[in-house]
Protein backbone atom coordinates (compact mmCIF):
# COMPACT_ATOMS: atom_id res chain seq x y z
CA UNK A 1 0.00 0.00 0.00
CA UNK A 2 3.18 2.22 1.15
CA UNK A 3 4.70 1.78 -2.45
CA UNK A 4 1.18 2.33 -4.11
CA UNK A 5 0.92 5.58 -2.19
CA UNK A 6 4.29 6.63 -3.18
CA UNK A 7 4.05 5.86 -6.83
CA UNK A 8 0.57 8.01 -6.49
CA UNK A 9 2.06 10.86 -4.88
CA UNK A 10 4.88 10.67 -7.44
CA UNK A 11 2.77 10.91 -10.36
CA UNK A 12 0.68 13.82 -8.75
CA UNK A 13 4.13 15.94 -7.65
CA UNK A 14 5.52 15.30 -11.36
CA UNK A 15 1.89 16.77 -13.00
CA UNK A 16 2.14 19.55 -10.59
CA UNK A 17 5.48 20.04 -11.57
CA UNK A 18 4.78 19.98 -15.15
CA UNK A 19 2.04 22.07 -15.05
CA UNK A 20 3.57 24.73 -12.82
CA UNK A 21 6.46 24.87 -15.95
CA UNK A 22 9.21 23.92 -13.34
CA UNK A 23 10.83 20.98 -15.91
CA UNK A 24 11.49 24.21 -18.18
CA UNK A 25 15.15 25.34 -17.28
CA UNK A 26 14.16 28.70 -18.81
CA UNK A 27 11.86 29.20 -15.48
CA UNK A 28 14.08 28.21 -13.36
CA UNK A 29 17.12 30.62 -14.97
CA UNK A 30 14.44 32.87 -14.69
CA UNK A 31 13.56 32.41 -11.18
CA UNK A 32 16.95 32.62 -10.03
CA UNK A 33 17.84 35.86 -11.97
CA UNK A 34 14.77 37.59 -9.96
CA UNK A 35 13.45 37.91 -13.95
CA UNK A 36 10.41 35.57 -13.73
CA UNK A 37 8.93 34.98 -10.26
CA UNK A 38 5.83 32.96 -11.07
CA UNK A 39 7.84 29.75 -9.99
CA UNK A 40 9.09 31.06 -6.94
CA UNK A 41 5.48 32.48 -5.83
CA UNK A 42 4.23 28.75 -6.29
CA UNK A 43 7.15 27.49 -4.02
CA UNK A 44 6.61 29.96 -1.35
CA UNK A 45 3.18 29.00 -1.39
CA UNK A 46 3.37 25.78 -1.59
CA UNK A 47 5.95 25.61 1.13
CA UNK A 48 3.29 28.12 3.68
CA UNK A 49 0.85 25.95 2.51
CA UNK A 50 2.15 22.82 3.31
CA UNK A 51 3.38 24.30 7.03
CA UNK A 52 0.01 25.74 7.83
CA UNK A 53 -1.09 21.82 7.34
CA UNK A 54 1.42 20.37 8.95
CA UNK A 55 0.70 22.82 11.96
CA UNK A 56 -2.79 21.81 11.97
CA UNK A 57 -2.32 18.13 11.39
CA UNK A 58 -0.09 18.07 14.34
CA UNK A 59 -1.97 20.29 16.74
CA UNK A 60 -5.49 18.62 16.23
CA UNK A 61 -3.79 15.11 16.70
CA UNK A 62 -4.24 13.60 12.99
CA UNK A 63 -0.50 13.35 12.44
CA UNK A 64 2.60 12.70 15.51
CA UNK A 65 5.59 14.89 14.23
CA UNK A 66 8.04 12.17 16.60
CA UNK A 67 8.28 10.30 13.78
CA UNK A 68 9.80 13.05 11.23
CA UNK A 69 13.08 12.39 10.03
CA UNK A 70 15.11 15.43 10.40
CA UNK A 71 19.01 15.54 9.10
CA UNK A 72 22.38 16.44 11.45
CA UNK A 73 23.37 19.45 10.61
CA UNK A 74 27.30 19.29 10.16
CA UNK A 75 30.04 20.69 7.63
CA UNK A 76 28.98 17.82 5.52
CA UNK A 77 25.13 19.26 5.21
CA UNK A 78 26.55 22.35 4.17
CA UNK A 79 28.90 21.39 1.49
CA UNK A 80 26.43 19.19 0.10
CA UNK A 81 24.12 22.19 -0.03
CA UNK A 82 26.66 24.46 -1.81
CA UNK A 83 26.57 22.12 -4.66
CA UNK A 84 23.39 21.44 -4.96
CA UNK A 85 22.60 24.90 -5.19
CA UNK A 86 25.65 25.55 -8.13
CA UNK A 87 24.02 22.13 -9.98
CA UNK A 88 20.71 24.08 -9.71
CA UNK A 89 21.91 26.92 -11.01
CA UNK A 90 23.94 25.71 -13.99
CA UNK A 91 21.81 23.05 -14.96
CA UNK A 92 18.68 24.59 -14.66
CA UNK A 93 17.13 21.84 -12.88
CA UNK A 94 16.78 19.80 -9.47
CA UNK A 95 16.34 15.89 -8.51
CA UNK A 96 12.07 16.86 -8.83
CA UNK A 97 12.41 18.94 -11.64
CA UNK A 98 14.74 16.74 -13.93
CA UNK A 99 12.67 13.45 -13.43
CA UNK A 100 9.78 15.61 -14.70
CA UNK A 101 11.74 16.88 -17.84
CA UNK A 102 12.87 13.32 -19.04
CA UNK A 103 9.12 12.82 -19.86
CA UNK A 104 8.95 16.46 -21.90
CA UNK A 105 9.86 17.14 -25.45
CA UNK A 106 13.10 18.74 -25.47
CA UNK A 107 13.95 17.58 -21.80
CA UNK A 108 14.48 14.25 -21.96
CA UNK A 109 18.42 14.58 -22.25
CA UNK A 110 19.29 17.15 -19.96
CA UNK A 111 16.64 15.37 -17.41
CA UNK A 112 18.62 12.25 -18.07
CA UNK A 113 21.90 13.57 -17.76
CA UNK A 114 20.86 15.34 -14.39
CA UNK A 115 19.31 11.85 -12.86
CA UNK A 116 22.59 10.01 -13.86
CA UNK A 117 24.73 12.66 -12.46
CA UNK A 118 22.85 12.58 -9.27
CA UNK A 119 22.80 9.25 -9.24
CA UNK A 120 26.95 9.03 -9.97
CA UNK A 121 27.36 11.25 -7.36
CA UNK A 122 25.79 9.55 -4.69
CA UNK A 123 27.58 6.14 -5.86
CA UNK A 124 30.77 8.57 -5.36
CA UNK A 125 29.68 9.95 -1.75
CA UNK A 126 28.61 6.32 -0.95
CA UNK A 127 32.34 5.13 -1.63
CA UNK A 128 33.89 8.04 -0.14
CA UNK A 129 31.77 8.31 2.70
CA UNK A 130 34.08 6.05 5.57
CA UNK A 131 36.96 8.37 4.51
CA UNK A 132 35.42 11.48 5.24
CA UNK A 133 34.19 10.72 8.41
CA UNK A 134 37.62 9.54 9.06
CA UNK A 135 38.67 13.12 8.09
CA UNK A 136 35.73 14.54 10.79
CA UNK A 137 34.09 15.67 8.06
CA UNK A 138 30.61 15.26 9.75
CA UNK A 139 31.68 16.40 13.00
CA UNK A 140 32.24 19.67 12.10
CA UNK A 141 30.18 22.07 12.90
CA UNK A 142 27.98 19.17 14.19
CA UNK A 143 25.57 20.81 16.36
CA UNK A 144 22.69 18.03 15.74
CA UNK A 145 19.16 17.98 15.01
CA UNK A 146 17.58 21.06 15.49
CA UNK A 147 13.94 22.42 14.11
CA UNK A 148 12.99 25.96 13.66
CA UNK A 149 10.21 25.65 15.99
CA UNK A 150 9.81 23.75 19.16
CA UNK A 151 7.37 20.55 17.28
CA UNK A 152 9.29 17.94 18.83
CA UNK A 153 10.78 17.00 22.34
CA UNK A 154 13.23 14.55 19.86
CA UNK A 155 15.26 18.05 18.05
CA UNK A 156 16.40 20.74 19.94
CA UNK A 157 14.66 24.23 18.46
CA UNK A 158 16.19 27.90 17.58
CA UNK A 159 13.07 29.14 18.61
CA UNK A 160 10.28 28.48 21.39
CA UNK A 161 7.36 27.98 19.83
CA UNK A 162 5.31 25.35 18.75
CA UNK A 163 2.43 24.68 16.22
CA UNK A 164 1.67 28.44 16.41
CA UNK A 165 5.06 29.20 14.78
CA UNK A 166 4.63 26.99 12.19
CA UNK A 167 1.75 28.58 11.47
CA UNK A 168 2.55 31.76 11.27
CA UNK A 169 5.48 30.98 9.17
CA UNK A 170 3.25 29.25 6.72
CA UNK A 171 0.46 32.14 6.99
CA UNK A 172 3.64 34.41 5.95
CA UNK A 173 4.97 32.39 3.11
CA UNK A 174 1.82 32.24 1.42
CA UNK A 175 1.62 36.24 2.38
CA UNK A 176 4.47 36.30 0.57
CA UNK A 177 3.49 34.86 -2.54
CA UNK A 178 0.30 36.13 -2.87
CA UNK A 179 2.09 39.88 -2.94
CA UNK A 180 5.00 38.82 -5.50
CA UNK A 181 4.80 39.52 -8.97
CA UNK A 182 4.97 37.09 -11.67
CA UNK A 183 7.62 38.74 -13.47
CA UNK A 184 10.06 41.56 -13.45
CA UNK A 185 7.18 43.49 -16.03
CA UNK A 186 4.65 43.19 -13.76
CA UNK A 187 7.08 44.31 -11.07
CA UNK A 188 8.18 47.34 -12.42
CA UNK A 189 4.35 48.18 -13.33
CA UNK A 190 3.50 47.60 -9.59
CA UNK A 191 5.91 50.60 -8.67
CA UNK A 192 4.76 53.41 -10.80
Amino acid sequence: MKLLLGILLGVFFGFALYHAQAAKPQKIYGMLQLKDLELMKIIFFAIGFGSVLLAISAKTGLLNLEHLSVKTMHLGVIIGGLIFGIGFGLGGTCPGTCVTAIGTKGGAKRGLSVVLGGISGAFVFLCCKNMLTALGLFDTWNIGKITLFHISDTYVSLLPFRYGGLLIMGLLFMAIAWILPENQSAKERSFS
